[in-house]
């Protein structure tokens, strides 16, 4: 509660900065999809959130160059917001289009360029992209287990697939309680993939 978490799924592009004395020092510039968020808990089991998505990708069409060095611009979609949620409960945000335009032509050479003949040698053709980043936010409250108690993690109640499970069926896990009898038992005297803790996944 009031520590801020990020992530970034993109990378880091380099680019010169003139030092005082006439030197030039590099740094690094981060771009691609990134997600930060600030959550408080008030009273109540009140999950105050703090969130600031951004998105952005290199734009050589407006470079700069210094000194020599092309360096890209940055194309940022960027929003941020506050919202109160309870545990559970969740929120989606969207809206961060781009539309990206795509012209390109091909042609036979110095056929082309026929007065009225030359597009019969020649094709263009036009592409649209557009995309939409949507967010899902479900805020949990963690509460400590009581000493000695099992916590369930996501892969407790599944086993990796076998060969065949994996190529004829397609599965990369199968539940535990698909195997032996005996064994089957076993796991579950033990245990695992039962309790109010850790995370669900549903199969």
């Amino acid at each position: 509660s009031g520590d801020t978490a990020s992530f970034l799924a993109g990378g880091e592009f380099p680019f010169p900065v003139p030092a005082g004395n006439g030197d030039i020092t590099i740094q690094f510039k981060k771009f691609g999809v990134g997600l930060s968020f600030t959550p408080t808990v008030l009273s109540g089991g009140l999950i105050n959130l703090k969130i600031e998505p951004e998105v952005s990708q290199l734009d050589p069409s407006n470079s700069l160059r210094i000194n020599g060095i092309d360096i890209p611009a940055l194309i940022v979609r960027r929003t941020k917001t506050t919202i109160e949620l309870r545990d559970g409960q969740s929120f989606a945000i969207a809206g961060l289009l781009q539309t990206t335009n795509t012209k390109s032509g091909r042609g036979l050479p110095w056929l082309t360029r026929m007065p009225v003949l030359g597009s019969l040698f020649s094709s263009r053709s036009y592409q649209k992209q557009q995309t939409d980043l949507v967010i899902i936010v479900t805020p949990r409250l963690v509460r400590p287990a009581a000493p000695g108690q099992h916590l369930a993690t996501p892969l407790d109640n599944t086993v990796p697939a076998n060969d065949v499970e994996f190529f004829l069926g397609g599965k990369h896990q199968i539940r535990k309680s698909a195997l032996p009898r005996g064994l089957s038992r076993l796991v579950q005297k033990a245990g695992y993939g039962n309790g109010s803790y850790g995370h669900i996944l549903e199969f």
